[in-house]
């Protein structure tokens, strides 16, 4: 009986193994993954190259938090009017459309880096439009795994697509670093345009199938953006998560990606390759934690696991701030890539199980909006915290306000520390 249940258990791990990754044998899922992957591999190397443009231009690390501000700004008036049109229209053709526009702005950038007439003035506007399609594109992107996932294999989808994230992630500014110091500030944008297109092209050949005919009377749009805000604001758990990413936007992912850069050029004093690479350790460790997600077919006490990561993260932000020497700032932000990949996948797992479709371009523009809107104020507070403190300190502070607000979380919020 023993060499039974023996040889059931071994037959069945390679089932486990193989299943972890059966959704890449979809083709919809496949190229969903890809157009992902891509896009997000902007997302990592683009902040990461306006910054430190603007940083070497003009040597002021108030300036690299405005840069991150003007990237994030367009968030906080488009994501949930584009949620809202998620919800009415097509979402593949505006991803499809928003990409196409993200190639026009990289591309503009690079012609301008090649005949020498970018400066910071130009690079603030331009990094406008790069936030403006980046708003667009997100919650209409989001939106399309539980349209081509079912919903027992939600969680899955989620985590795969997040190793995408992770992978652009590990790539995208240590890649941005690598380009810059190669082929220089017009090489790394010229890069980003390209990857803009691939992310078109494979956005494009995703079936989603004939779309339910329109209403005969849509209600207005406001009418909709209200009803989303209610939902999510009505349920205390939602809102729990909603309130948790607007913490994590404004001290925690804004003064990240200014300030970050700027510790490794001036207190760790190294080129931009290896600070690139700061950033590609973090997405090294969600990587990591989301391939071990993906390997199991489910995870209760999902809203526990993802307190309690709220709870580790500050300490490592304050360790970040506060490290004197690169292989620890390293380890710190390896670290807190792992806690984040259990952050990112239980967030996003919960949210979307918990929304019906009619529902979810609304609930999921709601989500990023409060991180990405809140990550430009997050970006400009850090710049201003760097002037007055440096950046290093603010980034403790920043460290200590998160670890206040997660204590807080842990012992008030019930609903969402038992939600599933």
């Amino acid at each position: 009986m023993a060499q039974e249940t023996l040889g059931a258990e071994a037959a069945a791990e390679p089932r486990r193994r193989s299943s972890m990754f059966a959704l890449f044998g979809e083709r919809d899922y496949r190229a969903y993954w890809i157009a992902t992957f891509f896009y997000f591999l902007v997302f990592g190397a683009q902040r990461f190259t306006f910054v430190l443009l603007v940083l070497e231009l003009t040597d002021r690390a108030g300036l690299g938090g405005l840069v991150g501000f003007t990237l994030g700004i367009p968030a906080f008036f488009i994501t949930l009017p584009a949620g809202v049109w998620a919800d009415r229209f097509n979402r593949q053709r505006m991803v499809l459309f928003t990409n196409m526009a993200g190639f026009a702005v990289m591309g503009t950038v690079a012609i301008l880096a090649v005949t020498g007439v970018l400066n910071a003035g130009f690079a603030l506007v331009l990094a406008l439009g790069a936030g403006f399609t980046a708003a667009m594109v997100q919650p209409p992107l989001m939106s399309i795994v539980p349209m081509i996932v079912p919903r027992d294999r939600l969680m899955n989808g989620i985590v795969l697509r997040t190793m995408g994230m992770n992978l652009a992630q590990v790539f995208g500014a240590g890649l941005a670093g690598l380009l810059i110091a190669v082929a220089g500030f017009e090489g790394a944008f010229a890069a980003q345009a390209a990857f803009y297109g691939i992310a078109a092209l494979a956005i494009a050949r995703i079936r989603l199938g004939e779309a339910p005919p329109p209403p005969a009377e849509r209600p207005r749009m406001a009418a909709q953006a209200i009803e989303g805000l209610r939902f999510v604001f009505e349920n205390a758990a939602l809102r729990a998560l909603v309130l948790i990413s607007v913490v994590t936007g404004l001290f925690m992912l804004g003064p990240t990606f200014v300030l970050v850069p700027e510790i490794a050029r001036t207190k760790l004093e190294v080129g931009s390759t290896l600070n690139g690479m700061l950033m590609t350790f973090t997405g090294a460790g969600m990587f990591v934690m989301s391939l071990f997600l993906a390997s199991r077919a489910t995870l209760s006490r999902k809203g526990y696991w993802f307190l309690l990561n709220f709870l580790i993260a500050g300490p490592i932000v304050v360790a970040i701030g506060l490290s004197p020497v690169y292989a620890l700032t390293a380890a710190a932000m390896f670290a807190w890539g792992v806690g984040g990949g259990v952050f990112i996948n239980m967030n996003q797992t919960l949210v979307q199980l918990n929304t019906p479709d009619s529902m979810m371009g609304r609930v999921m523009a709601i989500y990023m909006l409060s991180i990405a809107g809140l990550l430009p104020l997050g970006s400009l507070l850090a710049g201003l915290g760097a002037e007055v403190i440096g950046p290093d300190w603010y980034m403790a502070f920043c460290g200590g306000v998160l670890t206040l607000c997660a204590v807080y979380s842990w012992l008030t919020m019930r609903e969402l520390r038992v939600m599933d």
